[in-house]
């Protein structure tokens, strides 16, 4: 595989839409006990907003090149002013956003604990995602934009976090504007993936895979068998699930799979938005008219390299191409 190939992804023009997360990070630092309770008291040090959920999805692609829109809805709050502001300085239109008045935009918040020589852990995660309401009017919104942006765009990305976005009909109505536009169509989904049928491409994890199958995924026979009935429900192109430390295995409508293993065993240190690198990846290389198979081992790269950033991170073109000409 050759690096020349990340010049090719930085050429898609991708929108994402979904649910859009803001992911705050609390940095402290451990000072004393309480005497409230039997508990440390840790002293801030520093707090900061990054894009989660669609948002890192939308990060993760412009980070490696590609022109990026993004969808969804977010409160009119200080908490979206401050994303929309780091999404803005790396060059993700947020202009299709649909902001409203009197709801919360989803946050989740991390408190990271640890000195200056240390490597900060997170100790606890805190969600504030129930003041995030989704309306029809808010669907009708968003749709009449991508109406007006698939034309323009390579691929699009709905990304599901199970936050309101996505309803049944909204999905099929999405899905058949964009057949219509020839548009390719990656579904991540956390909760509802099987609601995802006619997608070009699904991308989800073990969990979501057992999820949606119904059945817990206990051997190696059970992923082939879940990934063959779901690909076939699903009635998409490719599948692809992917495993964590064990790589990822790519389905294909035919009924064949090829697994992907991992290029190095690395130390994770951090989950966290491994999926929507995964998923921006693999986009960039359907909107390059790049074949699957290719698209895949890249992203699975990638995902080896933000496992092991801390929180919400992404992946650079420069970073890419070493661990392709290493490998």
């Amino acid at each position: 595989m050759d690096s020349s190939i990340l010049s090719s992804l930085a050429e898609s023009r991708v929108l994402v839409l979904g649910d859009i997360i803001v992911d705050e990070f609390v940095l402290g630092q451990p000072d004393r006990i309480s005497r409230e309770a039997p508990v440390i008291i840790m002293e801030e040090i520093d707090r900061k907003i990054c894009p989660g959920g669609a948002a890192n999805a939308a990060a993760n692609a412009v980070s490696l090149g590609g022109k990026t829109e993004l969808l969804g809805v977010a409160g009119a709050d200080n908490n979206w002013e401050k994303l929309a502001a780091s999404l803005k300085r790396i060059s993700v239109d947020t202009g299709g956003v649909v902001v409203v008045e009197n709801i919360d935009s989803a946050v989740k918040t991390r408190i990271m604990a640890g000195g200056e020589q240390l490597v900060r852990q997170q100790i606890v995660r805190i969600d504030n995602t129930r003041g995030i309401r989704i309306t029809a009017s808010s669907r009708a919104r968003l749709f009449a934009r991508l109406q007006k942006s698939l034309a323009e765009i390579d691929v699009l990305i709905l990304s599901d976090y199970g936050l309101g976005v996505f309803t049944r009909e909204f999905i099929a109505k999405i899905i058949e504007a964009a057949r219509q536009e020839k548009v390719p169509v990656l579904a991540d989904s956390r909760y509802q993936l099987l609601d995802f049928t006619g997608v070009t491409l699904a991308t989800p994890n073990l969990e979501e895979t057992s999820r949606a199958w119904g059945q817990n995924i206990e051997e190696e026979a059970d992923i082939f068998e879940a990934g063959r009935q779901l690909i076939t429900e699903l009635e998409s192109e490719y599948l692809l699930i992917t495993r964590g430390a064990e790589g990822m295995t790519l389905f294909y409508q035919n009924g064949s799979h090829q697994h992907i293993p991992v290029n190095q065993r690395a130390e994770v240190y951090d989950v966290t938005g491994a999926g929507d690198t995964v998923a921006a990846v693999l986009a960039l290389a359907l909107g390059a008219g790049l074949e699957i198979e290719i698209g895949a081992k890249v992203a699975n790269l990638a995902a080896g390299l933000v496992v092991g950033k801390p929180g919400v991170a992404v992946v650079h073109p420069e970073e890419l191409a070493r661990v392709i000409s290493d490998g």
